[in-house]
């Protein structure tokens, strides 16, 4: 049984145009609707910042079963689906969904070594040709590749958002010209201090708060930082948690005075009622070989802040 090449054509240049990622599944599933004949089908994928997978698209599926049946990743299958192969199940299986079946199909959708949902589909009397199987395993797959894309798609957006309206440099991008000023203040004996701020049990937040708010608070932390610093600053957010600052010509003492100004601010922030934040500085007085040893040494101390019940910043010693 051949594949309907002008259907899939047109499925796969859907793909090239920007669109929800449910309309990007549908698709798929009105391809697969028309290549195989099957009893009911379902694609459950992760929800983010979570270790629970719902159902995001179905055919022949309740809606009761598909609002109210979820996973976790304690669940049996679901840990039998993290080594990453297919389950193929005939009658009196270990697994069932909705309906009684005579043969039952699982694939994970997982994405370099990530489990990021799975797709099932059954028969109710017949069982599925090893030709279909393997057709199965390439719209698997073909949905693994557009849900990464979309979860990609969100982090640029989340980040560009960030980045460009704040002037906030990436992780790499504050690396490389941090260690350009780090090698001028060593050549010309000059003070050099990095500071990082770290918000505490970041993904819990996210959970608690949902992760528009968590992102609006990261963003008023950085407009606070910039808006606070001098021009000759750098700034970067070097982990979604966590951003760092490095401070040309600045003593760690000085460097105290300037984040507590900054921190005092973001102290101020209605969020940090439900936010815990630690401050770590470390300055090159110690001759620091290079600035991501000094960004290192810096994030070691915004740790202990955020484990220190007297005060949120730390002078790494």
């Amino acid at each position: 049984m051949g594949f309907n090449l002008l259907s899939f054509d047109d499925m796969l240049y859907n793909f090239l145009k920007k669109q929800e990622l449910e309309e990007h599944l549908s698709h798929i599933i009105r391809n697969i609707e028309d290549e195989f004949d099957f009893q009911s089908i379902g694609v459950y994928l992760k929800v983010p910042n979570s270790e629970i997978f719902r159902m995001k698209i179905s055919r022949n599926i309740s809606h009761t079963f598909a609002k109210n049946t979820i996973f976790t990743k304690g669940d049996p299958m679901i840990k039998e689906l993290m080594h990453y192969k297919h389950l193929d199940i005939r009658p009196l299986g270990r697994y069932i969904f909705e309906k009684e079946y005579s043969h039952l199909l699982v694939f994970p959708l997982n994405y370099n070594e990530e489990l990021l949902g799975f797709i099932f589909i059954d028969k109710s009397n017949e069982v599925f040709e090893s030709e279909e199987m393997t057709k199965i395993k390439l719209f698997a797959s073909i949905i693994s590749l557009n849900v990464q894309l979309h979860l990609q798609s969100k982090k640029i957006e989340q980040h560009r958002d960030i980045y460009e309206s704040a002037r906030i440099y990436s992780s790499k991008a504050f690396i490389e010209k941090s260690e350009v000023i780090f090698s001028m203040m060593k050549r010309y004996k000059r003070y050099l201090t990095i500071a990082v701020i770290i918000v505490d049990n970041f993904e819990k937040i996210v959970r608690t708060i949902g992760e528009h708010e968590t992102n609006d608070f990261l963003k008023q932390i950085s407009f606070i930082i910039k808006n606070d610093l001098r021009e000759t600053d750098i700034i970067g957010k070097i982990h979604k948690d966590s951003f760092a600052v490095l401070m040309p010509e600045t003593s760690s003492k000085n460097g105290f005075i300037t984040i507590n100004r900054v921190n005092n601010r973001i102290k101020k922030l209605p969020m940090i009622k439900v936010c815990k934040i630690g401050w770590g500085i470390a300055s090159n007085e110690n001759e620091t070989k290079n600035a991501e040893k000094l960004l290192k040494f810096a994030e070691h101390a915004a740790f202990d802040s955020n484990r220190n019940k007297e005060g949120n910043i730390t002078i790494y010693k």
